[in-house]
């Protein structure tokens, strides 16, 4: 089965979720049995401030997925794999005692095991606003025993994917008005504080800032403050 990446024209454009979801199906078409995207920071750059964004259906569970200290070890060891900027599979990781501790080691083989994943092909993302990622690929074999071009086909998906997914954050930045004071609700929500937080430091009370905060998601097409954050400093509307 080949895949061949085509450009979204404006027409057919797709929203970020409706991407993932069509990630997730072209990769099982390819055999994949799992899917893990993670976007994350640049790593080159230490004052980025762009909160970090996974989807996964690889967890075996809703406690595993809550392991603040698995999620963790994940997120330094998909940073490294950004950094040197060359895909990786999941067998390897595991015989790198330098990168990957033997404690670390036996929890994430219990939640690949538990899925039924013998492998997983991990490629390193780029994107416009020094947005980065991994996206991983969970097989029932190991990388190595794929048929050929399965992989080259992964990396294009995975590549032409993330650049489109950031895009849909800029396609939006001459479109969306916010007033001023949404605009400045989002940039305190992007500082970090809560609802009760901004209320204080703008003298509203709490209900008008949540009121505010559901029209700025409305415009952004998110439903959550982590999306209206990454898609306020995408689109330059808020500064970290």
């Amino acid at each position: 089965m080949k895949f061949e990446p085509k450009i979204a024209t404006t027409k057919s454009r797709r929203s970020p979720f409706s991407m993932v979801k069509r990630i997730l199906r072209v990769s099982q078409s390819l055999g994949s049995v799992s899917f893990t995207y993670h976007i994350a920071p640049s790593v080159h750059s230490p004052t980025t401030k762009i909160p970090r964004l996974l989807f996964s259906n690889a967890w075996p569970n809703k406690t595993a997925s809550q392991n603040i200290g698995l999620q963790k070890q994940i997120e330094n060891i998909h940073d490294l794999i950004i950094s040197l900027g060359t895909p990786s599979n999941y067998l390897s990781l595991m015989a790198g005692e330098s990168i990957i501790n033997g404690n670390f080691a036996e929890k994430i083989q219990t939640r690949v095991a538990s899925n039924g994943i013998v492998d997983e092909y991990i490629i390193p993302v780029y994107g416009p606003y020094k947005i980065e990622g991994c996206m991983c690929f969970g097989f029932e074999q190991d990388i190595h025993s794929l048929e050929p071009g399965i992989t080259c086909q992964l990396e294009a998906l995975a590549s032409v994917s993330h650049i489109k997914i950031v895009a849909c954050f800029a396609d939006k930045m001459e479109r969306i008005e916010l007033s001023k004071r949404e605009t400045e609700v989002l940039q305190w929500l992007a500082f970090g504080k809560s609802i009760t937080d901004i209320s204080t430091i703008l003298g509203v009370q709490p209900t008008t800032i949540d009121s505010y905060t559901r029209r700025i998601y409305a415009k952004f097409g998110v439903h959550n403050k982590i999306g209206a954050v990454l898609a306020g400093v995408s689109t330059g509307k808020v500064s970290l």
